[in-house]
């Protein structure tokens, strides 16, 4: 009897441990629409993908891809702002995948045939740490549809023939309603730190600031153009002097003259890239377009990807389209903010000085509905999300809710973001 009363108890305590166990199961991280499950790899990948970016930004700002998971990031730890943003990119990914479901969608095979590539290109760059961490190819996979999905969404309700279609007269007038159209040239200050070099340098910038200002007295905005290119061939005939002069001293052994701020300037446009000394805040308008259009911060930690809407105009390379309208109001402090309202505030063919710590500028507005029927037509779909963007994730807001998500504690507990953070240092520390 007492050898039985052992063994039931034996029985009973394995049990236990079984269903406690169970109780601990980290494969997937949530649950929802009454059992539906999240795998612990789309939340994994997810966190990934945050820490890739602020690991990347790391590199781009101090030139070391190393972060410290204590720093602040919007009021918060580091390592609590991951695994927040996270979590949240997991909730949407299953409401994005549910309401797609019940809205009877289907992927096309283009698209299958796209997630696929991702996929793969995805594996063959970083699969075997996503293996390291935790991830399958199949999750990897599943955040690349429900990523296709979240467009198809989109589409389904403010494409042209969708449920809360955006007419191009919408667009259009959106376009007219927020942007500003202009075209400038800008010299940089001069950066010298002897403090009467550095004013003498400034004065001969402001001469030559001012005599392309006259020669744009009168002008159009189309006019303009004429200014600009002769600026140009200035600047580069001046360039190309100095640095025969540089090299000419150099050969004697002798030190060679200051190039003269005029001749490292350049016309501003979009896709060159800022002097290395430029800041946020001393940045040309066109660069911090750039970061506005994708709707984050513009602070340069928080470098994105330019929205095509930011860029230049396709019928001019001299040309931006800015929309000021959705400035921010900490982009509206920042020398980039305080140009653009003073640009807001010209008079249309009218080309004006300006100046700010950082560079000279002449400036001239354009009348934005000479082009914002093109613009509008080039730009639609960009658009499009500045203007439906919002009112898009007050819906996926409401499908979260909707569908009623729990957390797996248990997962989120282990898959932190110093788990994830290690093991990628682990990883590479082997491959090196």
């Amino acid at each position: 009897m007492k050898k039985l009363k052992r063994a039931l108890a034996a029985l009973a305590a394995s049990a236990v441990i079984f269903s406690m166990a169970g109780c601990a199961d980290t494969r997937y991280a949530m649950t929802y629409n009454n059992g539906e499950k999240v795998n612990a790899g789309v939340y994994i990948y997810n966190l990934y993908t945050e820490m890739s970016y602020e690991l990347t930004m790391s590199y781009y700002t101090t030139g070391t891809a190393a972060i410290d998971l204590d720093s602040d990031k919007d009021g918060k730890k580091l390592r609590d702002y991951l695994v927040e943003e996270a979590r949240k990119t997991t909730k949407e990914f299953a409401a994005i995948t549910y309401e797609f479901e019940k809205l009877g969608l289907t992927l096309t095979d283009e698209e299958l045939g796209t997630i696929s590539d991702s996929v793969k290109n995805v594996w063959e760059q970083s699969g075997e740490l996503l293996e390291e961490e935790g991830v399958s190819k199949e999750s990897v996979r599943q955040v690349f549809r429900a990523q296709t999905m979240r467009t198809r969404l989109f589409d389904y309700f403010y494409a042209a023939d969708g449920k809360e279609a955006v007419s191009d007269d919408d667009v259009k007038k959106y376009v007219e309603d927020n942007y500003i159209r202009y075209k400038t040239l800008r010299i940089t200050k001069s950066d010298a730190e002897d403090a009467a070099e550095k004013d003498n340098e400034n004065k001969e910038n402001e001469a030559t600031r001012d005599e392309f200002l006259a020669k744009a007295e009168g002008l159009t905005y189309d006019e303009f153009d004429a200014v600009i290119d002769e600026y140009n061939a200035y600047a580069q005939a001046k360039l190309e002097e100095e640095t025969s002069a540089e090299e000419d001293t150099a050969d004697d052994g002798t030190v060679g003259p200051v190039m003269g701020e005029e001749t490292a300037t350049e016309v501003e446009a979009p896709e060159e890239e800022a002097p290395a000394e430029e800041t946020e805040d001393s940045a040309g308008l066109e660069e911090e377009a750039v970061l506005d259009e994708a709707g984050d911060s513009v602070d340069i930690s928080e470098l994105v990807t330019a929205d095509e809407d930011a860029a230049e105009s396709d019928t001019n390379p001299n040309e931006t389209m800015y929309n000021f309208g959705e400035m921010t109001d900490e982009t509206k402090e920042t020398s980039t903010g305080k140009l653009a309202a003073f640009i807001n505030g010209l008079e249309v063919n009218k080309a004006t000085a300006y100046e700010d710590d950082s560079f000279y500028y002449i400036v001239i507005k354009g009348d934005v509905t000479e082009n914002s029927a093109k613009y509008a037509t080039d730009n639609h779909d960009s658009l499009l999300q500045s203007m439906k963007g919002d009112e898009f994730q007050a819906k996926i807001d409401s499908w979260i809710d909707e569908i009623g998500i729990t957390e797996n504690s248990d997962a989120i507990k282990k898959y932190t973001a110093q788990a994830v953070y290690d093991k990628q240092n682990d990883f590479y520390s082997k491959q090196s």
